[in-house]
C-alpha cells in the first residue's frame, strides 16, 4: 500500500468485513458452469499452499494467507509435528520476494505424485521465467510430504475440497463472465482450448493468469471467505465484490490480445509512465499498465450488467484499491470507458471502443494531475467538539461535492465513517474550490484523531474537477489544542 500504515491496514480489514456482511437480501444463485471452464483443486497445489501457510511469514502476514476459518485451524493442528521441518525456513518468502512466493505456490500445479508418493514435474510450465523455487526445494518438499503424512490429510479432506469447488461454481458467474467477454471481444479460445480455475482456500492475494501450454490457460484465484466457510451468508453485494478475483484475471485473456491488435494506437496515445505510480506493471511488460487499467474498467461494466444496484459503489471501492496499487487515474479511466460504452452506437462492442477511448487518454494525459492536500501536510491542532472545524487546502480545483465520506480513526482502531453534507453545514467550499472546511463531531475524550479519505466503505469520494481521486487512504492527524 503506497499511502497506508498499520492504522490504514486495520481500517481496511474492518471495512472489508463490514462490506461483506452488510447486505441482507437473499441471492438467486447463477447456474453452474457448463462450458469449457474446469474448477481444479490439485493436490500438489494445495500442498504448496499449506507449506506457505505454515511458514513464519504465512502466519504473521495478514493478507498473504487467508486465516480465521476451521480448515486453517485444522491444518495448523495436523502439521504441528513438522513445524520445525527445514523446508519451512527455506521457503519463508516475504513480500519482498514475491516472485519466489508466487512461483513456489503456482509451479506446484506442474507436478504430480508417482506410485512411490514422490512428486515429479509433468509440464514445462513456470509462473515466472527464471524462478523455480518448487523445483529447487523438491527434495525437501518430498521429505515434508513423507514426514507429515500430507497425502492422508488431503484424502481425508476431499469432501471439503469438493464442497468448495461446487460452491465456487454456484456463486461466481462463470458462464456470465465468459458470455460477456466473448460478446465484447470475440471468442479468443479454440474448441479444443482448456480453461482452468485453480483454487485453494489459503490464497490471500496475488491472483495470476497464466498460459500452461498450447491448449491450456489457467487462473490461480483467491477464494471469497463465503466460499470456504459456512459462517458467512452469501449475499449479492458479497458476490459483486468478490467476482473480480476471477473476472480481472479471465478478461486478460480477452483484453491483452485486443490491446495487441491496437498496439500502435496504444503506444501512440497512452504514455504508461504518466499513468503509473510504482505499480511494477511498467517494468517488464510493454502494455502491462494499460491492460491493468482496461481489465478493471471492463469489470466495472460487467457490474452494471449483473449487479446494477451495487455497481457504482463496488466499482468505486476497487478504484480506491487500484489507486493505492499505483494506478493513480483508475477512477477517471473506468468512468470514461463506462461513458463510451453507455453512449456506444448500435452494434459496437468494447473492442470497437478502443480507438475512442485512446483518443480520450491522449487528451487526458496532457493535463492529468493528481490532486493533493497542500495543508495540512501531516497534522493540525483543533478544539474538539461536536462541530470541530478542519480546514483543508488543495493543489487544484476540486469537485465541490455536497456530500463527502470521511473516516475518523482513533489510533489503530477504526472509529466511524462520517457522511458529511452541505445541507447540514458540515461542508463549506470557497469560490475557487481549492479550500474546504469540514465540520466533524470529535469527542473531547481523546488526545488525537486521524482523518482519512477515499478508502473501502466510502461511497462519496474526494476528487478533483478532472475526476481524479485524492490518493486513496490519504490521512492526517488532528491533535487536540
Amino acid at each position: 500500500m503506497k499511502t497506508s500504515t498499520i492504522t490504514l491496514w486495520s481500517c481496511c480489514a474492518l471495512l472489508l468485513t463490514t462490506v461483506l456482511n452488510s447486505c441482507k437480501k437473499e441471492i438467486q444463485q447463477p447456474k453452474e458452469n457448463s462450458e469449457i471452464i474446469t474448477i481444479s483443486y490439485p493436490e500438489p497445489y494445495e500442498l504448496a499452499n499449506i507449506i506457505l501457510a505454515l511458514t513464519d511469514y504465512g502466519k504473521s502476514d495478514r493478507w498473504e494467507v487467508q486465516k480465521d476459518f476451521e480448515y486453517y485451524r485444522e491444518v495448523l493442528d495436523y502439521f504441528t509435528p513438522v513445524q520445525n521441518h527445514p523446508l519451512l525456513d527455506s521457503v519463508n518468502y516475504s513480500r519482498a520476494k514475491w516472485k519466489e512466493l508466487l512461483s513456489f505456490r503456482t509451479d506446484a500445479y506442474a507436478f504430480a505424485f508417482n506410485n512411490q508418493n514422490q512428486l515429479y514435474r509433468t509440464t514445462d510450465f513456470y509462473a515466472n521465467k527464471g524462478v523455480q523455487p518448487f523445483d529447487d526445494h523438491l527434495t525437501l518438499v518430498n521429505d515434508f510430504v513423507e514426514k507429515s503424512n500430507f497425502r492422508d490429510f488431503f484424502k481425508k479432506h476431499l469432501p471439503y475440497y469438493e464442497k468448495i469447488k461446487k460452491r465456487y461454481a454456484q456463486t461466481q458467474y462463470l458462464n456470465e463472465m465468459r458470455s460477456f467477454l466473448k460478446a465484447e471481444f470475440g471468442d479468443q479460445f479454440s474448441q479444443d482450448q482448456k480453461y482452468e480455475v485453480v483454487v485453494s482456500p489459503f490464497v490471500g492475494r496475488m491472483n495470476c493468469h497464466r498460459t500452461i501450454d498450447s491448449i491450456t490457460t489457467a487462473d490461480f484465484i483467491t477464494l471469497p471467505k463465503y466460499v470456504i466457510t459456512d459462517s458467512i451468508q452469501i449475499q449479492p453485494k458479497n458476490i459483486a465484490t468478490s467476482v473480480h478475483n476471477l473476472f480481472t484475471e479471465m478478461d486478460h485473456g480477452y483484453v491483452n490480445p485486443t490491446t495487441e491488435h491496437y498496439r500502435e494506437l496504444v503506444l501512440e496515445n497512452f504514455d504508461a509512465a504518466l499513468w503509473d505510480h510504482k505499480s511494477g506493471y511498467n517494468e517488464n511488460s510493454e502494455f502491462g499498465v494499460f491492460n491493468e487499467y482496461m481489465t478493471w474498467a471492463v469489470y466495472d461494466i460487467f457490474l452494471t450488467k449483473h449487479f446494477p444496484e451495487y455497481a457504482r459503489e463496488v466499482g468505486l471501492y476497487w478504484s480506491y484499491q487500484n489507486d493505492s496499487r499505483g494506478f493513480k487515474y483508475a477512477q477517471a479511466f473506468s468512468q470514461q470507458l463506462l461513458k463510451c460504452y453507455t453512449e456506444r452506437k448500435e452494434g459496437q462492442t468494447l473492442k470497437d471502443l478502443y480507438p475512442q477511448l485512446l483518443n480520450w487518454t491522449a487528451e487526458f494525459q496532457k493535463k492529468a494531475t493528481k490532486p493533493t492536500v497542500v495543508s495540512p501536510k501531516d497534522s493540525l491542532a483543533a478544539a474538539f467538539s461536536a462541530s470541530t472545524k478542519i480546514p483543508l487546502t488543495f493543489s487544484e480545483p476540486m469537485h465541490a461535492s455536497d456530500t463527502l465520506s470521511v473516516f475518523v480513526l482513533d489510533g489503530k482502531n477504526f472509529k466511524k465513517i462520517h457522511r458529511l453534507t452541505k445541507a447540514k453545514n458540515q461542508i463549506s467550499w470557497n469560490a475557487t474550490k481549492t479550500e474546504l472546511v469540514l465540520s466533524i463531531d470529535l469527542p473531547n475524550d481523546r488526545p488525537a484523531y486521524y482523518i482519512q479519505f477515499n478508502w473501502w466503505g466510502a461511497p462519496y469520494p474526494l476528487q478533483s474537477d478532472k475526476g481524479v481521486l485524492i490518493a486513496s487512504g490519504r490521512y492526517f492527524k488532528v491533535q487536540k489544542k
